[in-house]
């Protein structure tokens, strides 16, 4: 059962509340000021019994609510938590330590300050209470002002959780509205690419004779204007992937797929670049294994690695596909320089950006993990023998979702070890 009993004037503790002092990091006031309305939830197996702690509790303006028993207590602490809980050990049915454990172990009361009332100095007492959770141990030798003090300070920390648990309400309501605003602004601005690119193949249809001293000049600005907007539209892509990942919202339509084949369709295309004609190599196996994959997204994959390689190394780039026990392995490398333990293992963190030289917005290869995760793949990166880094990843074969996923992050030596299956299916969604 639940009483509450009405607050009287506010009593003025004999000992300062010292006040949060600024952070002085920022221009923000951020000093903590108390609440003017305190309430305090008291578990005592009687009025009788609870009529000293209820008289200490008035004396300090604070409002109460009583409950008889262990049951009673904790569901309404549960229903509506309040600001400091204090529990007489003698409540039923197991005392006030057990009462104490259970609020301690919910999530909606762990934060909320527990004290509990004891009828003995012992020591072994004091050490169960504190193990079992409780913020304070009020013992029978523990003095008025002590206990005032003791109260104020644990109240000062929930009135200061109370506060940052408030501004992290408000912040994550406001990145939600951030996110929805940059996916409308990354739609529209993909749209947008799309005309311009069309309005420049439209053009393109105007070109000077090949006769003309200006044919050339004008092919080159045409080509130039779709490579940008080539990697503008691809990188939007990889924004809007990521963020669909990251909210649960990207699905895998997996279909037979012969990933050399897409390395080879990929090399043609980035091969349209004069900066990358010959630089791209694809080794594939002359009857190769087709996997269970989502082709647009496994296509997204190999561009972020390969360009990453193109980017970083210093000579060619190879695509190298092989045969496993039941899948594929798919290995993408460039000579140059090789990565630090560090680099390694921050790879595939988003928005890392691991070179002196930046090659992106630090998605690519993050969205590279999640796909590869999401079809049941691992990926990692290591060394090349002579300098040079190379991504991998394996897949198996036939591809079914679900099940153990385990992406590896950082140095990787040698072969993953076969293939990585889970359960039957053909979508899967991240998340």
């Amino acid at each position: 059962m639940t009483a509450r009993i009405a607050p009287v004037t506010l009593f003025q503790p004999e000992v300062a509340v010292p006040p949060m002092l600024p952070d002085e990091r920022t221009t923000h006031n951020n000093a903590l000021t108390l609440p003017a309305q305190v309430e305090a939830l008291v578990a005592a197996p009687g009025r009788g019994l609870a009529r000293p702690v209820l008289g200490f509790l008035k004396q300090q303006g604070i409002s109460i609510r009583t409950s008889d028993d262990s049951d009673s207590a904790f569901e309404e602490a549960l229903m509506h938590p309040p600001d400091v809980i204090l529990i007489d050990d003698r409540i039923a049915p197991a005392g006030g330590i057990e009462l104490c454990q259970r609020l301690k172990g919910n999530v909606r009361t762990h934060f909320v300050p527990t004290i509990v009332l004891a009828l003995t100095d012992l020591r072994p007492f004091r050490l169960r209470a504190l193990a079992a959770g409780a913020d304070a141990v009020f013992a029978p030798s523990v003095d008025p002002q002590e206990r005032r003090t003791r109260l104020w300070a644990l109240l000062r920390t929930r009135a200061l959780y109370r506060r940052i648990e408030r501004k992290q309400r408000s912040q994550g309501t406001e990145i939600v509205e951030r996110r929805r605003w940059l996916a409308f602004l990354l739609h529209d601005l993909q749209g947008s690419v799309a005309a311009l690119s069309a309005n420049v193949d439209y053009l393109s249809r105007f070109a000077p004779p090949a006769t003309d001293p200006r044919h050339q000049d004008f092919a080159e600005a045409v080509a130039d204007a779709r490579t940008v907007f080539d990697q503008l539209m691809y990188s939007v892509r990889t924004v809007l992937d990521f963020d669909r990942f990251e909210t649960g919202r990207l699905m895998v339509e997996a279909v037979p797929v012969r990933v050399g084949q897409l390395a080879v369709e990929i090399a043609a295309e980035l091969g349209q670049n004069p900066a990358l004609v010959g630089e791209i190599v694809v080794d594939r196996p002359p009857a190769e294994r087709t996997v269970g994959a989502d082709p647009e997204l496994m296509r997204r994959v190999l561009v972020n690695l390969v360009m990453h390689c193109v980017r970083r190394g210093e000579g060619k780039t190879t695509v190298r596909i092989t045969h496993t026990n039941g899948g594929v392995s798919v290995w993408v490398g460039a000579p140059g320089s090789t990565a630090s333990t560090a680099e390694k293992r921050e790879m595939f963190e988003p928005y890392a950006q691991l070179h002196e030289k930046p090659v992106g917005y630090g998605l690519g290869l993050a969205l590279a993990r999640a796909v590869v995760e999401l079809h049941g793949g691992r990926i990692w990166v290591e060394d090349i023998p002579g300098g040079g880094i190379a991504f991998a990843f394996a897949l198996s074969a036939p591809w079914a979702p679900g099940g153990a996923q385990g992406g590896a992050q950082g140095e990787h030596i040698g072969d993953p070890g076969g293939p990585v299956n889970g359960p039957g299916g053909s979508k899967r969604r991240a998340g």
